[in-house]
């Protein structure tokens, strides 16, 4: 029997099909996405046969004429696949920074949550980072997009400051583009005045 692993990181849904198996069974088994979003695999025999996995540790047993179904535990998966799932590279992870109105210095909380990225950047050997400045819409545009580079550019400083090495960190700002909560132009909305850092 042959053994499949599923992590859906990108796509919600992914497709399987078997046209017909040489060895006599093969599973199929869905792990949880990292931050607990929903996804799901499609298990679809050539024949006709159609299953869907779409709950975590769930399990299909697929032969040439059939699915068959169960629903395992996180701990018989975890001792089952240990190797494998030890050998799959850190899921990506993602970091919010608050900021003060009109601010790019990094306040206690955003430092305190900085410190934390750091201890889970030792999952990474070879990191690759993101770090992407927000504003509110209280600004012009022109305004906006100078502060939340400057935002960006204030955690990459920090960053360098505790020795991370910056050749694979990029640092953008996108001004008020991409709110967290919906406001109109001029809006003072604290949850957008951020810094986003993308780990994977």
């Amino acid at each position: 029997m042959s053994n499949k692993i599923y992590v859906p990181i990108l796509l919600c849904v992914a497709v399987v099909q078997f046209a017909g198996c040489a060895t006599p069974s093969e599973r199929v088994t869905l792990l949880p996405q990292a931050d607990g979003s929903s996804s799901a695999v499609v298990v679809q025999l050539k024949s006709g046969g159609v299953t869907v996995l779409d709950q975590p540790y769930m399990v299909a047993t697929v032969n040439e004429k059939q699915i068959a179904t169960n629903q395992a535990d996180e701990a018989s998966i975890k001792l089952r696949y240990k190797e494998v799932i030890d050998a799959l590279p850190a899921r990506p992870k993602s970091y919010v920074l608050p900021f003060d109105f009109n601010d790019s210095h990094l306040s206690p909380e955003s430092e305190k949550l900085l410190q934390a990225m750091l201890r889970d950047l030792k999952e990474f050997p070879a990191p690759e980072m993101v770090v992407i400045g927000h504003t509110d819409a209280s600004g012009d545009d022109d305004f906006n997009d100078r502060l939340s580079l400057q935002r960006a550019i204030s955690v990459l400083d920090y960053l360098k400051s505790k020795g991370v090495g910056t050749k694979r960190v990029s640092a953008v700002g996108r001004g008020s583009r991409e709110p967290i909560v919906k406001a109109k132009k001029g809006a003072y909305e604290p949850r957008n005045r951020r810094v986003e850092i993308r780990l994977k």
